[in-house]
């Protein structure tokens, strides 16, 4: 059995070069055509029972989003309202809390806006190149690295480069108003919409070097999703896609029934690997880019180029 998982995280006309939303109305296009020619189910309810799905001579497929943005309930519900398409909500459940966005966003968020010229990174698993950044036109293909860099760190080196860089860009407030409330996501599910984690504070997950602090964001978030929906979460989607035994391990004894990754694949190996489900991230792109990563052609053709 197979289902073709389609990942989505921002839905907007925001302008953000570092990390650009997904426009409404390319959105609405890729929705569009998922429910006209696949069968779009809640991921959940394929995987609990997937027999009772693909009657219709379509083959499956599944429309999730990641983090939690109130973008998702402003200009992506309202689409999926439209189509009458399923999706699932995976919520990062301290930005929800504290109304701060991941520190993902936070660290574009701060190159883009700060007015200072250089800031610096003076510690000592620093790379030489990321020591001064300098914030000018020749810089931004620096700049553009950082964060990439910063998804290989530690949980712990991660957050002190965090510390660094929203210190000496002082001058960048704090961003507010991106993330939904609780009452937000509790009417995503009321409105049939399923809820999910996506951890507590969004670390990578493998790189927490305490199993503590990786049962901690794991259970804090089934809690709070629980309390905030009224209902228990079924799954929990790795932040960035980061997981190892011990993650999918504590997943378990947590109670979550699916752990859902971050693969450019479509999940084929049903019911195995439930705690390792694929997912293809969709993005703003050429409509024939996206075609390809929505028929598989374009995972086959880098796999074979690889």
């Amino acid at each position: 059995m197979m289902i073709r998982n389609f990942l989505f995280h921002r839905v907007s006309n925001e302008s953000d070069p570092l990390w650009p939303p997904m426009q409404p109305g390319h959105f609405d296009r890729i929705i569009k055509y998922l429910t006209s020619h696949f069968e779009v189910v809640p991921l959940e309810a394929w995987l609990n029972d997937p027999g009772a799905f693909g009657k219709k001579g379509r083959k499956p497929a599944s429309v999730l989003f990641d983090d939690g943005y109130k973008d998702n309930i402003q200009y992506a519900a309202p689409i999926l309202h439209k189509y009458k398409c399923p999706a699932s909500f995976y919520v990062v459940t301290g930005c929800i809390d504290n109304d701060i966005p991941t520190w993902t966003y936070i660290v574009d968020n701060a190159f883009q806006k700060t007015k200072m010229e250089l800031i610096t990174l003076d510690l000592d698993f620093v790379p030489g190149e990321f020591r001064t950044l300098h914030f000018s036109a020749s810089g931004k293909e620096l700049i553009r690295k950082v964060k990439p860099w910063m998804k290989s760190l530690s949980n712990e080196k991660r957050l002190k480069v965090l510390e660094l860089v929203t210190s000496q860009c002082s001058d960048v407030p704090p961003p507010s108003g991106k993330m939904m409330s609780w009452t937000e996501v509790k009417q995503l599910a009321t409105d049939g919409f399923i809820i999910g984690s996506h951890s507590h504070t969004h670390p990578m997950l493998a790189s927490l070097s305490s199993e503590d602090e990786i049962r901690n964001e794991l259970l804090i978030s089934y809690q709070k999703t629980e309390a905030g929906t009224g209902m228990p979460p079924l799954s929990i989607s790795y932040p960035i896609g980061s997981y190892d035994e011990r993650v999918m391990r504590i997943a378990v004894e947590t109670g979550y029934k699916y752990g859902l990754a971050v693969r450019q694949q479509f999940y084929r190996t049903y019911p195995n690997d439930i705690y390792a489900i694929p997912r293809v991230e969709l993005y703003q792109e050429s409509w024939l880019k996206t075609i390809s990563r929505v028929s598989g052609l374009y995972s086959f053709v880098k796999r074979i180029w690889s």
